[in-house]
């Protein structure tokens, strides 16, 4: 029997400043599936779409919610909490949850720094808040923090969700997909990363045991949408290739269910020494066209230090291969390691200029709460922003250092982060021309244009705003990816 019957759901990111979000909230959806087998009725207001709070506060009142839940980043979290504060004041007996990976980092720190919030929920909820709308006693649902006698508590940690395939995955049920600027579908076919990476919190939030859907699970969620007539996935996963079989059954599937004409993508990221040349162009067969790789730094020492777990060799031996397979690569990269220097960064952009790649990004090293690189920071003294302020504000300037070391002191960060930001424009534009030639003059001039970055804006605002230009943007996207 379920208490809670009705539950709104807030995608909280209010100071982004989008002209239209990417794609859904994926883990919001999941809770909505797991709410929807109990008769729970959802509905989900996501910020990144534009809503301000007054249509946040009239979604409120019309939908007339049992529950409010919220998920949240980090990033500009203060701005979360103040927003969440209000919602509160306003409505004060509706129970206000929070989930996310803003909770499942911070925890505790959460309830203790804003009293507005009931209930958290640490990593995984799809189990956690079917027991919270059943009014489960949260003293006995493990995974939550909640208050008691004026303290906060945590309940403890909760067992994963071991076999992925018994949760439903999303049918994006009450979101209206025409309002997401790309036609494009996100998948997470896994959960969890078993590596060690000093700076990364993704163990954090999700855990460090790998786990896997099925081949054929996955497939099942692609086909769905595909019977409605999508084609452009994106794999959302951040180790997607590391069951090298079961990476090749989901392309057999793929085929072997004729699912032609697709679009994949796996942006986030693949590891380098978890893909060979038949992973790749069996991917590649069944319609994978961009690969992203974590290179983090050009230098072995900086790997070593960062406890990535590969060597150069192996990332320059994946991206010639992707690159011979027709791939589009991008290529993600950090600076400002304990111990990197000068030269080390020389060394990251030589192989982000070496290869024709579409894209290298390049970020100043952030020092998340509970990695060890945030450890040996505030042992060293090193900081010079508060975590307090540079976690609210990261997003909002990706490239601002945080940190100094003996051998990259401020300035110099500060100087490495513009001449790094013009590598990754020079990188962009010759990727971009590269691609548009192939429309002759028009190609190029279209280049010239949207390399201009006010051009660029108004067409995104095009997008959102008039569904016919976002079909004819969409198409030309396609080809020239393809291209």
């Amino acid at each position: 029997m379920m208490k809670y019957k009705k539950v709104l759901f807030i995608r909280a990111t209010l100071r982004v400043a989008y002209v239209g979000a990417a794609g859904p909230p994926v883990g919001i959806a999941y809770l909505v599936e797991a709410l929807k087998k109990y008769g729970v009725e959802c509905k989900i207001v996501d910020t990144t779409l534009g809503y301000n709070f007054d249509q946040i506060c009239q979604s409120i009142q019309s939908f007339d919610p049992d529950v409010i839940g919220i998920s949240m980043l980090t990033y500009g979290y203060l701005d979360t909490y103040k927003m969440i504060s209000d919602i509160k004041e306003m409505w004060p007996d509706i129970p206000i949850i929070a989930g996310g990976a803003h909770v499942s980092t911070l925890r505790e720190d959460v309830l203790e720094s804003c009293d507005a919030i009931d209930i958290g929920f640490v990593r995984e909820a799809e189990e956690s808040i079917v027991e919270f709308c059943q009014d489960t006693n949260p003293s006995q649902i493990k995974g939550v923090i909640y208050r008691s006698n004026g303290k906060v508590i945590y309940t403890g940690e909760r067992s994963y969700v071991v076999d992925l395939d018994t949760l439903d995955w999303p049918r994006n049920s009450g979101i209206d997909l025409n309002k997401y600027l790309s036609k494009e579908i996100l998948i997470l076919t896994s959960r969890g990363c078993p590596y060690s990476c000093i700076y990364c919190p993704i163990s954090l939030a999700i855990g460090k045991k790998l786990r896997i859907r099925s081949a054929g699970n996955v497939v099942d969620e692609m086909e769905y949408w595909y019977g409605l007539g999508y084609r452009r996935f994106s794999i959302l996963d951040d180790n997607f290739t590391f069951h090298r079989d079961r990476t090749i059954e989901i392309c057999d599937k793929i085929e072997n269910r004729r699912l032609k004409n697709l679009f994949l993508r796996c942006g986030n990221g693949i590891r380098a020494d978890r893909v060979d040349r038949e992973v790749l162009e069996r991917m590649k067969e069944v319609g994978f066209v961009h690969v992203g790789y974590g290179v983090e730094s050009g230098s072995d020492r900086v790997l070593q230090t960062l406890k990535k777990g590969e060597t150069i060799a192996e990332i320059e031996h994946a991206i010639r291969i992707s690159l011979d397979l027709g791939f589009d690569i991008s290529l993600f990269f950090v600076f400002g390691a304990p111990g990197e220097t000068l030269e080390d960064v020389e060394d990251s952009i030589r192989i982000s200029l070496k290869y024709p790649v579409v894209e290298s990004r390049f970020y100043n090293l952030i020092p998340y709460p509970g990695t060890e690189l945030f450890q040996w920071v505030q042992n060293n003294r090193y900081f010079v922003k508060s975590p307090e302020q540079y976690l609210n504000d990261t997003s909002t300037f990706p490239s601002a250092p945080v940190f100094e070391t003996p051998e990259l002191p401020y300035k110099t960060r500060v100087m490495l982060t513009k001449r790094l930001d013009a590598v990754t424009k020079k990188v962009r534009k010759n990727a971009v021309l590269k691609k548009l030639e192939i429309f002759g003059f028009m190609g190029v001039l279209a280049y010239y244009l949207f390399s201009d970055v006010y051009v660029s804006d108004y067409f995104q605002l095009l997008m959102r705003q008039n569904r016919d230009v976002r079909r004819i943007i969409d198409f030309i996207y396609i080809r020239v990816r393809r291209a």
